[in-house]
C-alpha cells in the first residue's frame, strides 16, 4: 500500500468513528430533550448545577482511564452540556429547540 492510499485508509477510519461520534451526540440531546420535557412538566428547575459539574468531573476521570487529558475532556463536556441547557431552557420555556435566539 503506498502512503496516499494508507492515508486514505486513516481518513476512512477516522470518518466513520466521527459518525460514531455525531451519532451518540444525537442520541444524548434527544435524551436531555426528553429530560427537559420531563422537567417542564414536573416543574423541575432546568438548571441542576450538581449534576453539570458530576459530569464533567466524571467525564474527565473516564477520559483520563482512556488516556485522554481531563482538561481536554471537561473543556469539551462543558461544551456539550452548555448547548443540552440551551436547548432543555428552549424547552421547558415552551419554545421549540433553535426557534428563539
Amino acid at each position: 500500500m503506498n502512503p496516499q492510499e494508507a492515508l486514505l485508509a486513516f481518513r476512512q477510519q477516522i470518518d466513520g468513528i466521527d459518525e460514531e461520534i455525531v451519532g451518540s451526540l444525537s442520541r444524548r440531546l434527544a435524551l436531555c430533550k426528553r429530560v427537559a420535557e420531563f422537567k417542564r412538566q414536573h416543574e423541575i428547575p432546568m438548571m441542576q448545577p450538581h449534576r453539570v459539574e458530576e459530569v464533567k468531573r466524571r467525564c474527565a476521570q473516564l477520559g483520563a482511564r482512556h488516556g485522554l487529558a481531563e482538561s481536554f475532556m471537561f473543556e469539551l463536556y462543558s461544551v456539550i452540556i452548555d448547548y443540552a441547557c440551551r436547548v432543555e431552557d428552549e424547552i421547558i420555556d415552551g419554545h421549540a429547540p433553535g426557534t428563539t435566539t
